[in-house]
This record gives structure tokens, sequence and C-alpha cells, in this order.
């Protein structure tokens, strides 16, 4: 049975879990990207060639200056807990990352070439969205039958794929890396942040003001709130007008809003994205010291390539790994770059898809 997400109602995992739960429903010294190119693979897809470069990862101490008129006392713990400290990172390899969330298109092409059954499929349940759920801590739900094709609502091959778990993922990447002969896999959450920024140290690669985002990707708008309006006023704390929303109540086909300064769309919001990376809440505390450890407080070394921890006590109860991003489902503030999620390896939910990574050295 599929119940061991952390957003999922009535975790009892830690107090983290929790804390998300409400939060839920409620760069950087980096280096120009100048040599980015395009590169198209056997399935269709863009990738965006990004070159190695330094930055600083998670919430600098100038966003929540920012932000901090925006955010309620409980959301700013959360946030904080969780994005900070920022520390530096160097990103040693230039890499390929998908310009878009991999599409329903993309992953169908690989079920038929395999036969592959997902998690949801094998399992015959997904975690959906349910608005008549009586109670709106409710409004997802395990979901007979559900699953990439059935997700609860009207998708094309141009919209992402949903209901994928990071095991089925990461089959598609291994599946695709023996196609292209070439290293394909999840960003992780280093690679997919320094993505995000596209240089930027701002909260959003569209600057400061939450309601620009909207401009760059699928976040919970007037559209989600013209049909179900307790599921965005419970999420925002800035007005949202009549009409100004994105025209889209779930997912949007891939590339429908504005890509950032390094020509990738949908970083913020319409569905998390899977990362590589073993999920720790205590992964900046540690790398912050490692790197002031290696440095000074004044001058920290950056950390190279991080991929998170082996393991921690929590993956004694599970396979917690790395989500990115923001969702259709989620508010302009639960959507920013530095945000941080989680969810268990084998869980699949219709607001969670993924993007791949390629690895430069193949060239």
């Amino acid at each position: 049975m599929i119940a061991r997400f952390v957003f999922a109602p009535y975790t009892s995992i830690s107090r983290l879990a929790a804390w998300l739960l409400v939060w839920w429903v409620g760069c950087c010294f980096v280096t120009v990207n100048a040599g980015a190119e395009d590169a198209v693979n056997s399935l269709g897809m863009r990738m965006v060639k990004l070159s190695a470069g330094d930055f600083e990862i998670g919430m600098l101490d100038e966003h929540n200056l920012k932000l901090k008129h925006k955010f309620s006392a409980y959301q700013r713990e959360i946030h904080d807990y969780l994005e900070k400290p920022s520390f530096p990172v160097r990103l040693n390899n230039d890499f390929f990352i998908g310009d878009s969330e991999v599409t329903v298109g993309h992953f169908r092409q690989f079920v038929a070439a395999t036969g592959y059954k997902t998690d949801a499929e094998r399992t015959g349940e997904a975690w959906v969205f349910t608005p008549d759920a009586e109670k709106p801590i409710d409004r997802f739900s395990i979901q007979s039958g559900a699953h990439w094709l059935q997700p609860g609502f009207p998708q094309t091959n141009e919209h992402p794929v949903t209901c994928v778990s990071w095991k089925d993922a990461n089959a598609f990447c291994q599946w695709l890396s023996k196609q292209e002969n070439a290293s394909y896999r999840l960003p992780t959450e280093a690679e997919w942040e320094y993505a995000c920024r596209a240089g930027t140290r701002t909260p959003y690669c569209s600057g400061d003001e939450p309601d620009d985002v909207y401009a760059y990707g699928n976040v919970a708008d007037a559209a989600l709130s013209a049909k179900y309006p307790d599921d965005v006023t419970r999420q925002r704390v800035i007005s949202l007008e009549k009409g100004q929303g994105d025209g889209h109540v779930f997912t949007a086909p891939v590339r429908s809003f504005q890509p950032n300064a390094w020509a990738l769309h949908d970083m913020h919001g319409n569905v998390w994205e899977w990362c590589q990376d073993k999920y720790s809440d205590r992964t900046y505390q540690e790398m912050h010291q490692l790197a002031i450890k290696r440095g000074s407080r004044s001058e920290p070394e950056p950390i190279v390539d991080p991929q998170g921890p082996e393991t921690t006590p929590q993956h004694e109860h599970g396979d917690w790994r790395s989500l990115r991003g923001g969702s259709w489902y989620t508010g302009p503030l639960q959507s920013r770059s530095s945000v941080r999620a989680f969810a268990e390896a084998s869980d699949a939910f219709s607001y969670i898809g993924f993007r791949v990574v390629r690895d430069a050295s193949d060239d």
C-alpha cells in the first residue's frame, strides 16, 4: 500500500513530517553559463548543456528578509529548518539537463519499448487529488486504479508524466541510457537548484516577488482557485485577484511558460521533481559546518558535487528521496528555487514527476 509520503495525512515519521504537512497545505557565487548549448535525443527531448560552476545553495539570509513579511511565523520556522543555513557548492563537471519535465509521451515510448509496469500499476493505487473530500487536509488520498495514465485529471502526451515513483524515474533513466549509449540519471539537489537559479541569488529565477513567478511556472493560482477556492486561499498570504491565473487547474503542457535565463522551463511549479539524493533534514547544517571547517566562517570552502547522505536514521523506515520545485497545487512561496520536500522512493503522486540529466562526459 502506498502510504509513506511526508505530505500524506496523519504521517507520523517525525515532527518534520508534521511541519511539512502544514507547509504543503497551507546564486549564489555563480559563474555565468555562457557555454549553454542544446541537444535533442532520440525521444525528442531537448537537453541544455550547463557549464560547471560555483553557487550558494539554500535560502540565503537576504531571501529571509525579503520574504519575511509574506510568511507566517510557522512557515518561516519550517523553511528555515529545511533550507538553511545556505552553503557554497562547486559543481566540477558540465552536464546536460532536460529543458522540461519528462512528458507522458516520453514515458509512453519507454513503456511501449519495455512493457514496464510502474509501482502504482503494480500496487493498484496512487495518491491523487480528491476534491470532494470533506476536510481540506484529505484532498489527496490513495485511489485504486490511479497511475501515470489515470492521474485523476486529463493529460496529453505534452503534459508532464505524474504518478511515477522515484524507482520508476530511475528505470526510465536506465533504459534511456542503454538506448542512447549515454549516462542518464536524475539530477542531484545541487544540480537541480543550480539549474533553477540560472545565475540568480533571488528566491525565484524571476526575482524577489512571489507573484512574478506566474509567468514562469504553473503554480496554485486563480485557475485553481476558481474551481477549488479553499485549496488556494489557505496556501497564500498575498492577494490573488480574479482572472490572474495561468489557465491551468492541474498540470500544464511542458514549455507553456517563460524559460529561465538558461532556457529551462517549468523549474517553478507544474510538478515536484524527483532528485537522486537521499533526503536528510540535517544535510544543510552538516554541509555548512563542513564548508567552514575546510575554510573559515568568513570564507567557507565550497562543497564539491554534493550528492546527499549515504543513509540516515530515518532511512531505516523508508528510502526517502528529495523533491524540488513545487507543483500545480503549491503556491508561489512553496515553489521557490530553494524549497525542499521528500517522499518514499516507491510512492506515486499526481503532483510528482521528474526531469533527467545526462553526463556531458558522454560527448
